[in-house]
């Protein structure tokens, strides 16, 4: 028997599917097929499927929501596990925060969408923050597989908000962490009060926040291969009208972000950038659309949105090939006529070496 025989009786051949189309797992609707793929439903069958794939000398691939991903052409060879995990518990009643996980504005940096009235600085939600801190907390433990939207609906159904922020955001709550996403003047980090992760030597360890280097866009996970398996979080027992009024109208300003794209293709630049440029955002969509004018450039099926030019949209059969090469002509642009070097947001995976 070989090593991929032996781990897929292991995991139960009626459960693992061959060859199967990434591009029905990612939000941007791009990627060739994942050798061997596995769904897990909880934590326990994550973390079995993880140490079968090691141990049995089986690449393996872990995946959420697929939003913030190009997954390659060629596919992913191994074995690509979806985690789905669904559980949410309801810890304790927290005490506050320590001074350290508050929100830092200066971690945060500048808002992605700057007040205006035309192109991609008309979004704005500064009206919309407020401040949480006199109400109670209360610690919830949610597994890394759990969407996002779902998490927050459920919050708001048992009394619990601090989730309202992220409303609208793809992916789970595995894929907030490793990216340390952001809403408005908000990140992640500020709710986290500790991550479990499963270690490249197969241990489970329990990080608290503090430790989880948080940054701008980034977390640990991002450097030490971690998979993170459930996330506890500090929430409050807040005023749930105003939180559902926030998140419904945070949905609303955001609907207009495009669909079949994997969310912003670049990191804003830097605040000094901002200042030596003089443009009034650090917005990268600003200088694709204003500076670089580069509204609607398409290559293949891949195009610059018009509705925010800081994504690439699949505009129906748009190939991994497709979206770099639009990908790599705003760089070039940019470093040619701005002279600043952007930085990716989205994340690679697979070969694309073709």
């Amino acid at each position: 028997m070989s090593n991929v025989d032996g781990l897929i009786k292991s995991l139960g051949e009626e459960r693992v599917r061959l060859n199967e189309p990434l591009s029905s797992h990612t939000t941007l609707r791009i990627g060739g097929p994942a050798d061997y793929f596995y769904e897990s439903t909880n934590s326990g069958e994550l973390i079995k499927a993880v140490r079968l794939a090691r141990t049995f000398g089986v690449p393996v691939t872990v995946i959420g929501g697929g939003s913030n991903v190009l997954v390659s052409d060629l596919g992913i060879r191994g074995l690509v596990i979806k985690n789905k995990g669904g559980k949410i518990e309801i810890k304790s009643d927290a005490g506050r925060l320590p001074r350290e996980y508050a929100r830092n504005d200066e971690v945060v940096g500048e808002a992605r969408w700057m007040a205006a009235k035309e192109g991609t600085m008309k979004y704005d939600f500064g009206d919309l923050n407020y401040d949480e801190s006199e109400y109670p907390d209360i610690e919830v433990a949610i597994d890394s597989g759990v969407n996002l939207q779902v998490a927050m609906m459920q919050m708001f159904d048992i009394g619990v908000s601090g989730l309202q922020w992220y409303s609208r955001i793809p992916g789970t709550l595995g894929g907030a962490v490793f990216n340390n996403i952001h809403g408005g003047s908000h990140v992640f980090s500020e709710i986290v009060s500790s991550v479990v992760v499963l270690t490249k030597q197969g241990d489970v360890l329990k990080i608290p926040a503090k430790s989880m280097r948080f940054e701008y866009d980034k977390s640990r996970i991002q450097k030490t291969g971690e998979i993170v398996l459930e996330v506890v979080l500090s929430l409050k027992k807040g005023d749930l009208d105003r939180a559902r009024y926030v998140a419904e109208e945070w949905r609303k300003r955001k609907s207009c972000q495009p669909v079949n794209s994997a969310g912003c293709v670049f990191k804003n630049i830097s605040e000094s950038a901002k200042e030596i440029l003089g443009y009034p955002t650090t917005a990268t969509g600003y200088i694709v659309e204003h500076i670089l004018n580069m509204t609607g450039f398409n290559v293949g099926g891949a195009m610059i949105s018009s509705e925010h030019h800081n994504f690439i949209v699949n505009t129906g059969a748009a190939t991994a090939k497709d979206y770099l090469a639009v990908r790599n002509e705003i760089v070039k642009r940019a470093r040619e006529t701005v002279g600043v070097e952007l930085a990716d947001e989205i994340i690679y995976m697979g070969d694309f070496n073709y």
